[in-house]
């Protein structure tokens, strides 16, 4: 009997004892983490206002605009507060989400010891407004490196030499991802209990994080949250070296858990869905080739095809169809013939191409937390029985300005490299354009399929003149205007001083003027303007 009785007396203890524990986490949850400000009499000048935080009791009395602060420790004992450096002990007289009532116990009689009121702003704009100011304060006093980080745990540091980890629908920032698809832990929500998480974990060579490590957490719950969704993230984009081959990394990111804001997230995903239904919307984007171009796959290709015309007798072209399976990192996964040009030793050059091609960007799909996804296409290519001349450069990019070479189907250079510059034509057909090879005002010349000097051309708009109605204005050596074809053919030698592009059969010409400027406009000036046909004929 006397043991039973030992036991309920244990038991009641450790039940007491529990319920103060669990009291006192409710009362820190109301407590932490805001501004409390002291209710004050009208006409005090002062104001005083006092945050618990981090077990950190700071308090602040603004003056005169001036903010004078005292920071001490704390611990909360049941309904008393006590200082630990001082000893100091006050006794919370009430406690709601939205005031707080304490009382300083003296240790000996004192006189004029009353209880101070405490409001705090617990609306929705409040709590927000609140969130915020922890946020950056958090973010301010974090010790730990963020971003893309080296094996050491450094920044990287030239990170324009590599391209960085990537996801579909995050980008760089991986902030966005947990902060948009996690499950606030349900207590703390209803506490409207804030923190943050820091984690660190490696971005291995499949875009996948592996060896988590939650730096810190200010919750348990928190840093179990974001292991859970770095356990869901898709694969991304791995790092890539300058080489463009695959490499490891670290990452660190800081993850801010907000109640307030996660609720106004809830929300406004709840819209967004409702206002999805109505809308047809288009999740997958499909693979492209780096260079933008809808023509960049096949000029690709044809920059690097050498073949002999001839072969094709009398036939004008021939046309072979082949397939290109896209991995999800955007590297070629397999390429094969679909249908054969006919000659064995040409479909094995675009295949051998095509092996080659650059990193692609990969296809995606942005629905729900968005990944990266194989992509499958059949391209066509056409084999031609003329006479072309394919542009090719040293540099990185083929692009106005940069040194140029012309080669045949065969291989063969028609215009060396170094003579011209790049002027818009990838390939010339008939004719081409291109600019000297001088730094300044450089002239633009047309080249024939032979690599001949034809004329010069009228530059418009930062290129060749455009041809409008079959003709494009070109010049001479003095800069006198005059007219020509899309075949190359001279049809107006140059002669005029200024002359119009062709409208309805006419152009406008004149052998005399100036330039004029007014503001900002500079503009052509005569008072001998006539028209021509395209025979050159004065109308």
């Amino acid at each position: 009997m006397k043991r039973l009785s030992v036991f309920l007396s244990l038991l009641a203890t450790a039940i007491l004892l529990a319920a103060q524990v669990k009291d006192d986490r409710d009362s820190l949850a109301l407590l932490e983490n805001k501004v409390w400000k002291a209710r004050l009499p009208e006409n005090t000048q002062t104001a005083y206002e006092t945050e618990f935080r981090d077990g950190q009791w700071i308090s602040a009395l603004l003056y005169q605009g001036e903010r004078h602060e005292m920071i001490r420790s704390y611990v909360l004992l049941r309904d008393t507060l006590e200082e630990t450096d001082s000893g100091k002990k006050f006794k919370i007289l009430g406690l709601t989400d939205s005031t707080l009532v304490f009382r300083y116990l003296p240790t000996s009689l004192t006189i004029g010891v009353g209880p101070v009121e405490f409001t705090t702003d617990n609306s929705a704009a409040g709590q927000r407004a609140n969130e915020h100011r922890l946020d950056s304060i958090w973010r301010r006093e974090l010790i730990w490196n963020l971003g893309v980080l080296d094996k050491s745990g450094k920044p990287m540091r030239d990170t324009s030499a590599i391209e960085r980890p990537r996801w579909v629908n995050w980008g760089e920032d991986l902030e966005r991802y947990f902060v948009s698809q996690m499950r606030y832990p349900e207590a703390l929500l209803k506490q409207n209990r804030a923190g943050y998480s820091v984690v660190m974990f490696t971005v291995d060579t499949l875009g996948l994080p592996r060896g988590i490590n939650c730096l810190t957490s200010t919750r348990e719950e928190f840093g179990r949250e974001v292991v859970r969704l770095l356990k869901e993230l898709p694969h991304g984009q791995p790092c890539w070296d300058a080489t463009g081959r695959r490499m490891e990394c670290l990452y660190a990111v800081y993850v801010p858990f907000l109640p307030q804001h996660y609720r106004d997230r809830l929300k406004a995903d709840s819209i967004r869905e409702e206002e999805h239904k109505q809308m047809f919307i288009t999740w997958d984007a499909p693979a492209r080739f780096p260079d933008k171009n809808p023509l960049a796959i096949r000029n690709y290709i044809a920059r690097r095809l050498k073949y002999d015309p001839s072969l094709l007798g009398e036939k004008t072209q021939t046309r072979g169809v082949y397939s290109i399976s896209i991995d999800s990192y955007g590297e070629v996964k397999e390429t094969k013939v679909i249908r054969s040009c006919g000659i064995e030793a040409w479909d094995k050059q675009v295949i051998d191409i095509i092996r080659s091609m650059p990193r692609w960007i990969p296809a995606t799909n942005s629905r729900g937390k968005g990944e990266y996804r194989d992509e499958y296409y059949a391209l066509p290519f056409i084999f031609r029985n003329d006479k072309r001349l394919i542009a090719h450069t040293a540099e990185k990019h083929l692009e106005a300005g940069v040194p140029v070479c012309y080669l045949n189907e065969r291989g063969d250079t028609i215009v060396p490299y170094g003579k011209y510059r790049f002027c818009q034509t990838d390939t010339i057909r008939r004719i081409g354009f291109v600019y000297e090879n001088k730094a300044h005002q450089p002239r633009i010349i047309c080249l024939d399929t032979e690599g001949k000097k034809l004329f010069y051309v009228f530059p418009y708009d930062n290129g060749p003149d455009y041809a409008q109605e079959g003709v494009f204005r070109i010049t001479d050596e003095e800069g006198r205007i005059g007219f020509a074809d899309t075949l190359g053919t001279v049809l107006i030698r140059p002669q005029y001083k200024f002359a119009t592009p062709f409208r309805n059969g006419k152009a406008k010409a004149t052998f005399s003027g100036s330039w004029k400027q007014e503001g900002e406009h500079r503009y052509w000036d005569s008072s001998e303007w006539f028209y021509i046909d395209k025979a050159g004929i004065a109308q």
